[in-house]
């Protein structure tokens, strides 16, 4: 890889001219709300945000946002060429080269960078890190948002990592927000608590972009290690140190850790927080009690940088690498179902990545579209509209999308809702009261699905109405004779 962890990762963009240096924003509402009006928008490629002299902190600790908010970004972390290809062509590129990705595991080693400053006992103190107010409304600062929750399987000794919200309480206090149907609530009830058990925990922040990339998106199945597959990412072990603590595996390189423990029962009041898709969806303004953590020890490096993600109304500085990931998953969920004449997948950053999925197939055989649609239309959470397009529409392309819809199917024939398919508590659509109904974590909660079928019927294929359109050979002339003319305008 052309990078050793984060630190190199961010030199190398800002040699590109990826990052946008921002002096003197305070941490309440003014960082995030600058990086809310860039990501909303700004004009793309947008780059990463780097703030420092925070107002009330050394003047060398700072915040970044927009991690992976760039096709750039994320071709650097996966070593693609995406920038000369585009959204689509990016998932395609992606697609090919883990055909043959092979799980690497982590190197332990003895020490790394983020052992440079350790904390313990009465040391510790969570506020000398400039943690975002991120919302007018949101019910304290979150310290995880661009992070990592490290969990271990006391099982099978698998460790898992997810990007599960984390909320300051106090010195030496968080909160932890999980969704039920997250991999990390299975192991914390399942594996510890209904075992009458506490959990070892760890966070780490600033992390490798490949590790994170794997541990904010579902890439790997239930059983799979995150560190296995940013190792197969970069053709190279993430190097891990045993913590003091917990015995976990933590990132070497890491910006900052904290290790600390979750005690069965202790709970605490957490949020509210405007949330991916830019509600407050969870039970609205009024905070949900949500697991306590104990913080034990804190490492973090010299002048560590704080990574945040700022999820806000879409699109946001997070909903990119989630389109990205989820038309990935989804690509990979219908091929595993041995559907055939898929051509492309655009999961849009209006419904980041989750509420609104557009698939473009060759249609094969009668009611193959439909086929496709019911099957995505099962996949994840949330896939709240599933479209199902003809290959000569480009699924990114929202207007040719909707153009699609309004032309090429009549709405009786095109549109079919399943009632009743599994949600959860991030649902926006789901009332307040519905959710208040159920104490514990697993609420079973659902709701309804949508198929938009625009893809006219294969058998009237002769009588289909010709498109108006320059053809893909006079448009290559066109671009190759007027370049210098419309370098500027495409």
């Amino acid at each position: 890889m052309s990078y050793r962890d984060f630190r190199e990762w961010l030199d190398l963009l800002d040699k590109r001219g990826e990052v946008k240096h921002l002096s003197g924003a305070s941490w309440d509402l003014e960082m995030s709300g600058i990086a809310e009006i860039v990501y909303h928008e700004g004009k793309s490629p947008k780059p990463a945000l780097l703030f420092s002299d925070i107002p009330g902190y050394p003047a060398h600790y700072r915040t970044l946002f927009g991690i992976l908010a760039s096709i750039g970004r994320i071709s650097l972390t996966l070593n693609l060429l995406g920038t000369e290809v585009g959204p689509t062509g990016l998932v395609k590129e992606w697609r090919a080269k883990t055909k043959g990705l092979s799980l690497i595991p982590p190197k332990l080693v003895k020490s790394g960078p983020v052992l440079a400053n350790v904390q313990t006992g009465d040391q510790i103190d969570l506020l000398k890190f400039p943690s975002p107010r991120f919302h007018e409304m949101d019910g304290g600062r979150y310290i995880g948002t661009g992070h990592a929750v490290i969990q271990k399987d006391p099982d099978t000794g698998w460790h898992n990592l997810g990007t599960y919200r984390v909320m300051l309480v106090d010195r030496d206090h968080l909160a932890l927000h999980i969704i039920e149907t997250q991999h990390g609530a299975t192991i914390m009830r399942q594996k510890y608590f209904n075992h009458q058990q506490d959990m070892p925990i760890a966070i780490a922040i600033g992390i490798d972009p490949a590790l994170w990339l794997t541990s904010a998106n579902t890439l790997t199945p239930f059983g799979t290690s995150e560190y296995d597959y940013a190792g197969g990412i970069k053709n190279e072990p993430i190097e891990v140190i045993e913590g003091q603590y917990t015995k976990l595996n933590l990132p070497a390189t890491a910006e900052i850790i904290i290790e600390g423990v979750c005690h069965r029962g202790a709970v605490t009041n957490e949020g509210p927080f405007g949330e991916w898709h830019g509600y407050y969806a969870n039970l609205g303004l009024s905070s949900a009690l949500e697991p306590l953590i104990e913080v034990k020890a804190v490492y973090y490096r010299d002048d560590p940088i704080l990574t945040c993600a700022n999820p806000a109304n879409l699109p946001s500085d997070y909903s990119l690498i989630r389109a990205f990931t989820s038309s990935v998953g989804l690509w990979n969920y219908l091929e595993a179902k041995g559907i055939a004449g898929i051509k492309s997948i655009w999961c849009h950053e209006v419904g980041n990545g989750a509420l609104f999925n557009v698939i473009a197939i060759e249609q094969l055989f009668a009611e193959h579209s439909r086929q496709v649609g019911l099957l995505a239309s099962r996949y994840g959470n949330l896939g709240r509209y599933t479209i199902v397009v003809e290959d000569d529409i480009d699924p990114a392309n929202i207007e040719q999308v909707i153009w699609a819809i309004t032309t090429r199917n009549l709405p009786d024939e095109a549109i079919q809702i399943l009632p009743k398919c599994r949600s959860n508590s991030s649902d926006p659509a789901i009332s307040i009261e519905k959710k208040r109904r159920y104490k514990d974590v697993s609420k079973p909660l659902v709701a309804a699905r949508v198929i938009i079928n625009t893809c006219r019927h294969l058998e009237q294929k002769g009588s289909w109405y010709p498109v108006a359109r320059v053809n893909p050979q006079f448009r290559t002339l066109i671009l190759e004779k007027w370049h210098t003319q419309l370098s500027d305008l495409i």
